[in-house]
Formats: C-alpha cells, sequence, structure tokens
C-alpha cells in the first residue's frame, strides 16, 4: 500500500483539518473491472485499488502526490488538491465538481466527484459557551472553602474532554495506524494527562502540590487544544462522532483548562496561607 500525504498547517490527527465541504466520488467512467476509487476522510483524501491486470497511473496537477503510479494488486492513498476540501471555501448548499484523470492500460478514465458545502455553526454561541465555563469556574473558586477540590475535579473533566477529543480525531483517520495516530495526535498531552490525574489524586489528599501539578497540566491541556477552535467556525470535522460533541469537547479542555490554570494561582495562595498559620500554632 502506497500513502502519498502532507500534512497542513494546525491540523488535528491524520493531518485533517475541519472544512466547510465535504467531498465525494460521483462516477468513475467508463467503469473498469477491478478498478476501486473512494473518498475518504470526509473527502480528504482518495483511495485507488489497483485489481486490473495492469499499472494505473493518477495524472499530474494534484499537487506533489502526483503523477503516481499503481501496481496491479496495489493501492495508493492520497491528497488530490483537485479533490480535497481542505483550503477550499465552499458555501453551505453550494456544489463545486472536480475531476481526477487516470491512465488505464493505456486508456484513459475520469474520475468525477463533487465537494458539497455545509451550513456552518454558530461561533459566537461556542465562543460564548467557554467563555461561561471559564468564568464560572473561576468565581465559583473564590467562594469555595474547599476550592482546591474544585480545581483537582474540573482539571479531571478537562483531561477527559481532552482525551475523548483526541480518541474521536484519531478515529476518524482511516489513512494511518490507530495507535501511531493517537500518539502523534496527543502530543504534549502525554504529559500534561498524568500530571492532572496524579495531581488531583494528590490534592484529594490535602496536599497542595497536587494543585500546583493540576494547574500545570490544565494549562498545556488549554494551550494545546486552542488550534482546534477552528471546529467552532467549520460545519465539517475531523472526528468520528457528532460535530457538535466534538465543539463540546474542545469547549470544555479549553475553559475549564484555562479557568483551572487562573484560578490556581489563588488557590495555592490561600493554601501556602493555611499552612503558615498552622506552622505558627
Amino acid at each position: 500500500m502506497l500513502v502519498a500525504t502532507s500534512a497542513p498547517a494546525a491540523a488535528h490527527a491524520g493531518g485533517l483539518t475541519a472544512t466547510d465541504s465535504r467531498g465525494r466520488i460521483v462516477a468513475v467512467t467508463p467503469a473498469v473491472s477491478g478498478l476501486e476509487v473512494t473518498a475518504i476522510e470526509g473527502g480528504a483524501r482518495l483511495r485507488l485499488r489497483n485489481g486490473t491486470a495492469g499499472p494505473v497511473t493518477v495524472g499530474a496537477g494534484g499537487g506533489t502526490a502526483t503523477p503516481a503510479t499503481v501496481s496491479p494488486g496495489d493501492e495508493l492513498t492520497w491528497i488530490d488538491e483537485r479533490a480535497t476540501p481542505d483550503g477550499r471555501t465552499v458555501a453551505a448548499g453550494e456544489t463545486v465538481p472536480w475531476t481526477v484523470p487516470l491512465d488505464v492500460n493505456g486508456g484513459t478514465v475520469t474520475i468525477t466527484g463533487e465537494l458539497i458545502g455545509e451550513r456552518p455553526p454558530v461561533p459566537a454561541l461556542w465562543w460564548a459557551a467557554t467563555a461561561v465555563i471559564a468564568v464560572a469556574l473561576v468565581l465559583l473558586a473564590r467562594r469555595l472553602r474547599r476550592a482546591d477540590l474544585l480545581l483537582a475535579a474540573a482539571g479531571a473533566v478537562a483531561a477527559g474532554a481532552s482525551i475523548a477529543h483526541v480518541a474521536g480525531s484519531t478515529l476518524a483517520v482511516e489513512s494511518a495506524p490507530l495507535a501511531g495516530t493517537f500518539l502523534s495526535a496527543a502530543g504534549i498531552n502525554l504529559l500534561a494527562w498524568p500530571l492532572i490525574i496524579g495531581g488531583a489524586v494528590t490534592a484529594l489528599r490535602g496536599r497542595a502540590a497536587g494543585v500546583l501539578a493540576v494547574c500545570g497540566g490544565a494549562a498545556l491541556t488549554a494551550v494545546f487544544v486552542l488550534p482546534d477552535v477552528t471546529s467552532f467556525h467549520r460545519p465539517v470535522l475531523p472526528f468520528a462522532g457528532p460535530a457538535d460533541a466534538e465543539r463540546l469537547l474542545v469547549a470544555l479542555a479549553l475553559g475549564l483548562g484555562a479557568a483551572v490554570a487562573v484560578a490556581g494561582a489563588g488557590v495555592l495562595r490561600t493554601l501556602a496561607g493555611e499552612a503558615a498559620k498552622q506552622e505558627q500554632r
């Protein structure tokens, strides 16, 4: 199997990005027995399986991955600039046709497809939800006597949202192994998640060091998920589940992560003050 791809900037797992449209293949003409072409990952990539008796060549003009020749019995997965919705502006309800030429055993075959624009979300609602989550936590932390427990719980929720976000993004990838894709997509979270979980357990035991660990891990989680706020603006998301579920996970990871980091400074000062008073007694 051949995989030809390049990862776009600010990409999700597998180099996928949030887009305005979803791509699909309409027809392969003329039909050739043994030749199979499909659009995968929301149309971001094309996959060609060559079950014919001779080589199949994808015509030039689709970016760095083309031209490319696929031997009999082999397959090719690639990003074709003529077909991918990445970087394309397509209005809701608009249909943009595309074609990719093939040479099959010396004959010309054409892949015909289209990009279908989908209705975008209302970004202001998701930004407002994120802000409400963050502000509510900060204010609540100022009122509670055991705000350290609140931060530990909020940090754990942020970590859980982040894990679910990365897992859902990984499951949307069909062109790469799941384990490697998950580890790559997790990035700095591989440090942040254990920091938050271990810190939460320590905080439950009344130790200030646990709160510090939760705050540090939560800050990393918020920073790492920040590029994924494109999900607030784009309708088609690289996520194995409902798009609004992905937006909610991003809002929780960002809002709670940032709020825990901000509120943590005040909570740590309070804990330090209480510890000093106990030493003076």
